[in-house]
């Protein structure tokens, strides 16, 4: 990787989107553009969850007291981290579980186990099941009254794994979260209290329906590259995933190596996956040599997904402490270790 020059409790919202919020305005019923959960570290996926409306409620107990006391208003979340995927301690209707933090989840997700074992009650909507005015704690950082969609998590359960849900979109939608992969920890912000580090580079981020999506571009050599999408995924443990659309369409397949791995996806069974060949892929100011490159080996599940062109995952985004700042629409970047044998003169 080398680099070129380069204040008060939150208030209610509500984020309201049209059941087909597919920014291509597909408008088809239960239509998502969220990433599939088999692009991800051998664990489940969540595929084709339904756009509803959501309601949510978010106290930083910790924040206001800072804040009245003059300090940053700010808390320090520590995770684990597996690797490949952030681990969060939280509570869930006061019961202890742990849940993943997933910028590629369009909603709080709660497993089916946790949810019988709470008594939670469920409505079908879109084909996927979802309980309201549940509470989910991450230390000082409350998140009330959320909808919540329910999912089984058994494909983490038989790899070891006791995950029991996903904390994604709401928690980004209304805070400005860093991310320090090397301190292991999230710093959560009221946006209007965030202010930059010196020496990030700023991505601007537009949205398909929930997921940020960021521009960059792929080289498969000098002369030949393409732009293309790639939606911010930090519930994937991978480097980049292509959909099936993209890989075809440019293609891609007919270089790919004769190495294919799977993925597991909760609502698709075994999704296949080739190893791609390519030389560079650019984000911003960043270009990454020879990173590893998946792509979709047939148009099923998140592979037929067409909001974006594929996923950057955390194989890539582990180099940087990451900031998501969703209030502001942008990522940014601040490398944890920069190889300067690899930097422009």
């Amino acid at each position: 990787m080398r680099r070129h020059t380069a204040t008060s409790l939150a208030r209610r919202g509500r984020t309201a989107r049209a059941a087909g919020g597919c920014k291509r305005g597909c408008k088809r019923p239960g239509h998502r553009g969220a990433t599939c959960r088999g692009e991800r570290h051998a664990a489940g996926i969540i595929e084709n969850a339904a756009c509803a409306d959501v309601r949510s409620l978010f106290v930083l107990t910790s924040i206001a007291f800072l804040a009245a006391a003059g300090a940053p208003a700010a808390t320090r979340l520590p995770f684990v981290w597996t690797p490949g995927q952030i681990e969060l301690a939280v509570r869930v209707n006061g019961a202890s579980a742990t849940f993943l933090l997933d910028t590629g989840s369009e909603f709080s997700v709660v497993s089916s186990r946790l949810a019988g074992q709470l008594g939670l009650q469920t409505s079908r909507e879109h084909g996927r099941d979802f309980a309201e005015d549940v509470e989910i704690d991450v230390r000082e950082v409350k998140l009330l009254h959320q909808r919540v969609m329910v999912m089984p998590f058994e494909t983490y359960y038989a790899r070891g794994r006791a995950i029991d849900g996903l904390i994604g979109y709401d928690l980004f939608s209304r805070f400005t979260v860093s991310i320090d992969f090397r301190g292991r920890a999230l710093t959560v912000w009221e946006p209007a209290a965030f202010r930059a580090p010196k020496g990030v580079v700023s991505v601007p981020i537009t949205f398909a329906g929930r997921l940020p999506v960021v521009d960059a571009v792929l080289a498969l050599s000098d002369r030949v590259k393409w732009p293309l999408q790639l939606a911010v995924d930090t519930g994937a443990s991978q480097g980049i995933i292509l959909r099936y659309r993209f890989a075809n369409a440019h293609g891609l397949l007919d270089v790919a190596g004769q190495k294919e791995t799977t993925a597991p996806s909760l609502a698709n069974g075994e999704l296949r996956l080739l190893e791609v060949p390519i030389e560079q892929v650019k984000l911003a100011a960043w270009t990454f040599d020879r990173p590893s490159v998946l792509a979709h080996a047939e148009p099923r599940g998140s592979g037929a997904d067409a909001a974006a062109d594929g996923l950057i995952g955390n194989t890539l985004l582990s180099r940087f402490t990451l900031f998501v700042d969703y209030p502001r629409k942008r990522l940014l970047l601040q490398p944890a270790q920069i190889n300067r044998s690899s930097r422009d003169p």
